[in-house]
C-alpha cells in the first residue's frame, strides 16, 4: 500500500491540505534500510546492522554484527514476517544464501540478547510520547509482535528511553510515529520507526484515546492558517 497511499498523500499535499505525515517522511520510513541510514546519520543508537548485496560478502556481514546468534531482515517485511533468528554462524550463512538466491534484499542485525525477546512500543505525537507498551514474545519466539501471538502490557518509560524516541522521530520528520526500542546493555537501541502505527493495541492498553491527540494537532495547524 505504500505506493498508492504516498500518491493519495501526495495529491492532497498538492492541494495545499494538511497531513500530519508527509509522503517523503512515509516513503522514508517504509525503506528499512534507507531509514537505518537517516537515523544512523543522526546517531540514533541502533543495533549494529550490516547489508550487502553479493553472496560473495556473506562471511564479512556475519562478522560485521558480532557472529551468532544474529537476525536477518528481508527489507520488504512488515509486523514481524520476513524476519529470521539465526543462532549459529551456519545457519546464518543458509539463510541469508536461500534469500539471496530468490533476489531478495536483506538486512543483517546484532541481536540485542539481554531484551529476552521484549521490545517497547512507544507511540509519539507531536513532541511527545503519548502512550507506551512493551510487547513480550511469544513461548519459543524471539519476535514480539502482537501479530505473531506476542502479549502487551504497561511500561513505565525512562527519561532516556523518551528521549531516544521522540529524537528518532523527529530525525525521521515524523509527526506521529510509532518507535520500536529494545533495552540493550548499552541502553535504548531503536528497532524501527513505523509512519503508520496501529491505535487498537495501544488504545486497548492504555486507555488512551490516540485519534483523539492526532485530531488535536491538525486543529492546532488549521488554527495556524487562520
Amino acid at each position: 500500500m505504500t505506493f498508492y497511499g504516498t500518491s493519495v498523500i501526495r495529491q492532497f499535499e498538492s492541494l495545499n491540505v494538511f497531513s500530519l505525515n508527509s509522503s517523503v517522511a512515509i516513503s522514508r520510513s517504509r525503506d528499512k534500510l534507507r531509514s537505518l541510514q537517516i537515523l544512523s546519520n543522526n546517531k540514533v543508537n541502533l543495533p549494529t546492522t550490516s547489508f550487502a548485496n553479493s553472496p560473495i560478502d556473506t562471511k564479512e556481514l556475519i562478522k560485521m554484527v558480532g557472529g551468532a546468534p544474529l537476525v536477518i531482515k528481508l527489507l520488504e517485511g512488515t509486523q514481524g514476517k520476513g524476519v529470521v533468528l539465526a543462532e549459529t554462524n551456519k545457519a546464518a550463512e543458509s539463510v541469508i544464501s536461500a534469500f539471496k538466491s530468490l533476489k531478495a534484499n536483506i538486512l543483517v542485525q546484532e541481536f540485542v540478547k539481554e531484551a529476552e525477546g521484549r521490545d517497547v512500543r512507544c507511540f509519539v505525537i507531536g513532541n511527545k510520547v503519548v502512550a507506551a507498551i512493551e510487547r513480550v514474545a511469544a513461548p519459543g519466539e524471539f519476535r514480539a509482535n502482537l501479530h505473531l501471538g506476542g502479549s502487551a502490557g504497561l511500561v513505565k518509560l525512562s527519561s532516556a528511553e523518551k528521549k531516544t524516541a521522540i529524537y528518532a522521530a523527529k530525525a525521521m520528520d515524523l509527526k506521529v510515529a510509532g518507535v520500536d526500542i529494545v533495552r540493550s546493555k548499552n541502553g535504548p537501541k531503536v528497532l524501527e520507526v513505523n509512519s503508520s502505527p496501529g491505535l487498537e493495541g495501544v488504545e486497548s492498553i492504555t486507555g488512551i484515546d490516540l485519534a483523539a491527540l492526532m485530531i488535536e494537532i491538525i486543529e492546532m495547524q488549521q488554527t495556524k492558517r487562520i
